[in-house]
């Protein structure tokens, strides 16, 4: 993994780890959340849209071949909402596609931690790691679970 992608990887890592708190916590503090795997997405998504009425924010939540996507609404126009949540779902396909280039050389992609514009995730089997970035035309993908094969397969 390229050094930058490193050092933002490693932080974006420990962020999460100084401040667990759940999904609903995960969604205030990054603006995105996906269901883990095993919930049920509609129940999810209800508890996510409760919580988010209780605090008087606005979010946007979809299914999503039987997981579920919950996303702050940070002043985006009414007009811009399917744009949105269009950029998510591109995202979504994306980070599928990386798990899936993974899987193929070995790894066990489990679920995606996101930081604004930034996705990372791990093997569960063996330390390899992607970084994805959103924020430019093409997104960056780098990290060891895409080139190498799994030291534990």
């Amino acid at each position: 993994m390229k050094p930058e992608h490193d050092a933002r990887f490693r932080r974006i890592a420990e962020d999460y780890l100084g401040r667990p708190g759940g999904d609903y916590a995960e969604l205030l503090r990054r603006g995105q959340v996906i269901s883990p795997d095993g919930v049920d997405p509609e129940e999810w998504r209800a508890e996510i849209r409760a919580k988010a009425r209780a605090d008087k924010i606005r979010v946007i939540t979809i299914r999503d071949d039987g997981r579920a996507i919950a996303a702050r609404q940070r002043g985006v126009p009414k007009d811009q909402e399917l744009a949105e949540l269009s950029r998510e779902l591109d995202r979504t396909e994306v980070l599928r596609g990386l798990a899936e280039r993974a899987r193929q050389l070995g790894h066990e992609i489990d679920r995606w931690l996101r930081h604004d514009q930034e996705s990372i995730t791990f093997c569960t089997r063996c330390p390899a790691r992607i970084y994805a970035r959103f924020d430019t035309a093409t997104p960056v993908m780098d990290g060891e679970a895409l080139d190498d094969a799994c030291e534990s397969s």
